[in-house]
């Protein structure tokens, strides 16, 4: 039994949660919009992993887990599902809280989503015959393609801008999983590139799952949004 796992989760959700109280922010007020949001993407993408890890594209080391299962997805994975997309939101809220409105920044959004959807179907076109990284990319095509043609919302501008101040943290975490490793690869099913011994298509991944949590919590925000208009005229 060993803890190292779950203490990079307490690590790093500690802060943003301690400032998820801060006036400025009131992060704490969005929570009735943000944990549905995390709650529904842990779901779909902790039975993803649990697929992966079916067909041995992944695995979890014993070694460094407190050795508590849900079918073969470790208790630490499962609470990582929502200590990462928490702190990663709370980025996302703290750069739109303190970095300047620009109607020329927001446009960036399809400029990033047209970058990452060729990459997305560069390496679906070379990398095929390579499990994870054809779902990843096929899934990452398919979530730039609907935000690009169907939702195009700006929002997605600061997404792209806080899912790059969120890189040095996925770097820390993923590098200390990768590392021991907590969380091990099948090189022969990706690309078997990686990046301080992080597969790159851990960063795809991540974008898929964040541009996922963000579109449910913005969408939670505007129906809430909504719905106190209508109570304000409704009473008024």
């Amino acid at each position: 039994m060993n803890s190292f796992y779950l203490w990079i989760n307490i690590g790093m959700i500690a802060i943003p949660l301690l400032f998820s109280f801060y006036e400025r922010m009131s992060f704490y007020k969005k929570w009735a919009s943000l944990f549905p949001a995390i709650i529904v993407t842990a779901v779909i993408f902790l039975s993803w992993d649990q697929w992966f890890t079916e067909m041995n594209l992944l695995g979890f080391n014993a070694k460094y887990l407190l050795g508590f299962y849900v079918y073969d997805i470790p208790v630490e994975k499962i609470i990582f599902s929502f200590t990462f997309p928490y702190t990663c939101v709370f980025i996302y809220e703290a750069l739109r809280s303190y970095v300047r409105y620009n109607e020329t920044f927001e446009e960036l959004y399809r400029w990033f989503s047209l970058l990452f959807f060729g990459v997305a179907c560069s390496l679906l076109y070379w990398f095929n015959d390579r499990l994870y990284t054809a779902v990843t990319c096929l899934v990452l095509t398919l979530i730039l393609g609907t935000h690009l043609v169907v939702i195009r919302r700006r929002y997605m501008s600061w997404f792209y801008f806080a899912y790059i101040a969120c890189l040095p943290l996925m770097l820390l975490v993923y590098g200390l999983l990768s590392s021991k490793p907590v969380i091990y690869y099948n090189d022969l099913e990706n690309m078997g590139v990686r990046f301080m011994k992080i597969p790159v298509e851990q960063f795809l991944y991540n974008l898929v799952m964040l541009s996922m949590c963000i579109g449910i919590y913005e969408l939670l925000n505007r129906w809430g949004l909504r719905y106190r208009l209508r109570r304000q005229k409704q009473s008024s």
